[in-house]
Parts: structure tokens; sequence; C-alpha cells
């Protein structure tokens, strides 16, 4: 398997008439694997008598669905090069992607295509595809002719102003990453995944799609993320595992317990929960077992990646009788560095580096790494390929260290940490993990304002509802904090949740605009 349309080939040769995708509550939108590579083979065929060819790039932009994956596997049967965008993007970076990469194609949602005020070239809607494809005869795949040096994809950076930056993800890159990601989880048939993040991710690309079919495992998309339909579709479908971001197992978890708040067993609940944490693994499950058959009854292992994940509420997973995996990784390693595994996990921890990876740790705690995962670079931009890229290794802009097991443990952004005047360095992310144990607290953001001289640490708190005191909330909080780490102001977030990026962390840099517009002085009337 040494490139993206080997792993399909070999998952045919062995799981051919297996499911491997659908949409659910979609009749007739089921692929088996045969099925998936003779309409990625059809892709080709249309691709090609619309004049792409290899190295052409072509854009992906829609939500999740079957037709998604068989044109991406049509683009990598080309040869072509793959430009993902996450559903959520608008057209302004259609435009600047465009810019970059002159796309010789579109494959575009209708949602999508409804949003272009512009024309941006050829565009085919992923929900035509099944009909301008149906009777087109099936490419000859030559296997020879990609090379796993070849570009298979880039991935541009997300939410980012001006120019975003395209990572080149190679063929050898994504497929050493698989390899690499089925050493710590080896999905078999028995696996069945409800998909929930975009493909445009690398995360839920290379793990929830490409690691999945290489072990015969099935995936289910679903046309809403309502936390309801996720839990029914899991039920109806019977999943066993999710790749997911730590603010679905927050919400999933949130609604568990309004449940057992409105059936007034919070306490009992609390007791039994306590106590499961002390027992073996396989005794919890039973405990909880009302919980388990709300989740399908089959539910073995989330993996979460994508931000940091409270490690209480990674406990009261695992309490409950349902395996927690986190992971680290970025982009720009395809994407994934480290993992938990279903027989070493550590909730405090994003788990041990994944065989072929070196990493290493510069003066200031700067994780850097290297691997034949990682990127060769940015898309046409050597300048910040060579500040990114040194002497092979990736420098990666987080912070942590290995612990004596050898598992990683992650303090922050780089750029995010405050210094203080008397130099002293300060890791937001430890205040907001103080900040997050409180109850009523959703999400924190810690940032260092400057006030004259003096750099103060203020924390700005998203609320879960209107009773909450911030200012005890502050004062509790502050007990638990080192004295050079206290809040010295807070800020209550004005709407319903922060900022987001597409994979659901908190756009610091537009919390911080906002912020400024909402402590600047307000301009006095003009005088008639």
């Amino acid at each position: 398997m040494q490139t993206i349309v080997d792993l399909l080939r070999q998952s045919v040769d062995r799981w051919g008439q297996l499911p491997a995708l659908s949409m659910y509550d979609t009749p007739g939108s089921s692929l088996t694997y045969a099925e998936l590579w003779d309409y990625a083979r059809r892709v080709a065929t249309y691709l090609r008598a619309e004049g792409v060819g290899k190295g052409d790039r072509v854009v992906l932009w829609g939500a999740n669905r079957p037709d998604w994956v068989a044109a991406f596997f049509g683009i990598q049967m080309l040869g072509a090069v793959a430009v993902p965008m996450d559903v959520r993007s608008r057209e302004d970076l259609l435009e600047r992607i465009g810019e970059q990469t002159n796309p010789k194609h579109l494959f575009l949602g209708d949602e999508q295509q409804r949003s272009l005020t512009v024309d941006h070239g050829p565009v085919t809607r992923f929900e035509g595809l099944p009909v301008l494809t149906d009777e087109l005869e099936p490419l000859a795949v030559d296997m020879a002719s990609t090379d796993p040096s070849d570009t298979a994809e880039l991935v541009f950076t997300s939410g980012t102003t001006g120019n975003p930056k395209g990572v080149i993800l190679t063929q050898q890159n994504i497929i050493s990453n698989v390899k690499m990601a089925m050493t710590a989880v080896n999905p078999t048939p028995k696996y069945r995944c409800v998909s929930i993040l975009p493909l445009s991710h690398m995360y839920e690309q290379t793990g929830g799609l490409l690691t999945v079919l290489a072990g015969g495992a099935s995936i289910t998309y679903l046309a809403t993320l309502r936390p309801d339909i996720i839990l029914k579709a899991m039920t109806d479908v019977q999943a066993t595992t999710m790749f997911c971001v730590p603010q679905v197992l927050e919400l999933f978890q949130r609604g568990i317990e309004r449940e057992i708040r409105r059936q007034g067993r919070e306490k009992m609940f609390q007791r039994l929960h306590a106590f499961a944490l002390r027992l073996p693994f396989r005794a919890r499950r039973p405990l909880f077992r009302a919980i388990h058959q709300k989740m399908g009854g089959s539910f073995e292992f989330f993996l979460s990646g994508g931000a940091y994940l409270y490690p209480e509420i990674g406990r009261w997973w695992e309490g409950i009788g349902v395996k927690v995996l986190q992971g680290y990784g970025m982009t720009e390693a395809s994407p994934i560095l480290t993992t938990a595994t279903l027989t070493d996990r550590d909730v405090s921890s994003v788990g041990k580096p994944l065989p072929g990876i070196e990493l290493r740790f510069a003066d200031d705690h700067e994780i850097l790494v290297r691997g034949a995962n990682i990127s060769p670079g940015y898309w046409n931009d050597p300048v910040a390929t060579s500040l990114a890229f040194t002497d092979d290794w990736y420098h990666t802009g987080d912070l942590g260290y290995l612990d004596q097991n050898g598992r990683l443990h992650l303090h922050g952004r780089k750029k995010n940490v405050i210094v203080l005047a008397n130099g002293m360095n300060i890791y937001p992310e430890d205040i907001e993990r103080v900040l997050m144990a409180e109850p009523d607290v959703k999400n924190a953001v810690v940032l260092g304002l400057e006030d004259e001289r003096e750099v103060d640490i203020h924390a700005v708190l998203l609320l879960d509802g209107d009773a909450a005191d911030p200012a005890d909330i502050i004062k509790r909080s502050n007990q638990h904090l080192n004295p050079h780490q206290r809040i010295r102001d807070y800020t209550v977030w004005p709407d319903e949740n922060f900022p987001l990026t597409p994979s659901l962390k908190v756009k610091r840099i537009d919390v911080i605009e906002r912020l400024a517009a909402m402590r600047a002085p307000v301009a006095p009337a003009a005088s008639e």
C-alpha cells in the first residue's frame, strides 16, 4: 500500500461485498467497497472528459456524503490534486484559494453552489454526480500512474484572513500516517463508524475515512449534526466508534446529565460513577446499561482530537464504560502524531508518539517533529516553509513535555503564552482548565491585556445561564491558581458561543478584536 488508490484497491480485493459508506436515513445511498471503487472510476472518467489530468487541482466543497468520497478517490485515480474546503467556508476563501491553485474543476454541494455570486469555473454538484456518471464506463485505473512522492492534496488553513497557507500532502505523507494509525487502533469489518467531522479536516479524512476503509469497516454520514439525530443514528446502525472533537464529548455528557437530573437520580449516578472508577473497566458497562442502550448498545470508544480534552470529561466517559482515545496532531503531519490506544490510555495526556514519529523539544519547550507523514511545506510559499520546516524538523508551535511513561502532555500554543512584566511566562490554557472546572462555565479564554506598563491576566467567560455569578467564579478559581496566575479582571461574553474554527477551536484573534471593541470608550454624542 503506497498510494491512496492502492489503499482502496486492496480493501476492495479483501472486502468487496461488505458495506463501506452510507448516508443516514437516505434510501439507496449505501455503497459496498466494490460499488465505491466503480463509482470512483466513473467519476475519474467524468473528470478526464472535463479536461482534468495529472497534477490538476480539483476543489471539494460540501458536506460529508458518499459522493464526496467517490469524487476524492476519482481525483486520486487521475493523479490530480484534491483541494478540500470546510463546508462552512465562504466564497471569499474560495476566491483566495482559487487564485493560488487555479483549479480545473469544482465539486460543490447544493448549498455551496447557491452561495456563489460569481463564476469560479466548471462546477459539478455532489447531489447530481450519481446521475452524471451512471452511464459512464469506469476508468481503467493504471496503478503505476501515481508515485508516492506525488502531491495528493492541498489543505488550506481554515479561518485565515489574507492569503491562507496551503499544506502540501503527498501520497506517502497520508499513507504513512494511515499505517501508523493502524498500529494504535486496527479497524476491522466489525467496526461501524458514524462520521460527524468534516472530511476536509485531515483528522476525519485520515482517521475516520482512510484508516477505517483500510480495515474493512463501514461509515455512516449524517445530513444534520443535531445531538438527538446523532444518537438515533448511533442506535440504528449500532455504531461502535466515532472520531470527534472534545466539544462533542462534552455536549453528549451534558445531555445525559440533564436527563439524569430530570429523573431525580443525580446523587445516585454520582455515587455509582465514583464506585465504577474503582472497578476493572469491563465491570463498569453493566452499571450504566440504560446510557449504553441510548447509544445503540454496541458503542465502544471515542477517538478525540483537534482540541484539548479536559481530563474530567475523559474520566466521566471512562467511568461509564466508554473508552476515550485522545490524540494530537496537525494538518502538516497528515495529521496524527500521538495517540492513546485501547490498552494504554491516560486522559490527562495525548498519548505516545506513533511508530516512525521522531519528537524532540526546543529550549522553550516547543514540540518539534519529523517523520514520513510530515508535509514537505506550503504551496508556493517558500518563506512560510522555511520558517516552519528547518533541518527536516517541523516546528509545531505547541508547547509540551513527555512524562516518565513516554506520554505527551501539552502546555498550550507558543503564541498564546502571556509574558508578565517580571518576565514570568503564563500558559493561559492552564488557567482556562481551572475555569472550565466551574459548572457554570461553558468555555473560557484567558488573555494578557496590557495596562500601562503592566500585563494583567484577563478572563473572558462564556457562562451557562443567567444565574451564574462571574465574580464568584473568578474568586473560587483564583484559590486554585498560583499567585502569578491569578485573574485580575474578567468579561462575560455576550453571545451564545465564541467564534470557532471548523475544528471547533476558539478563534482567539476574533475574541481579542471583539473584546477591544467592547472595552473601547464610547464617543460622546455630537451636540446639535
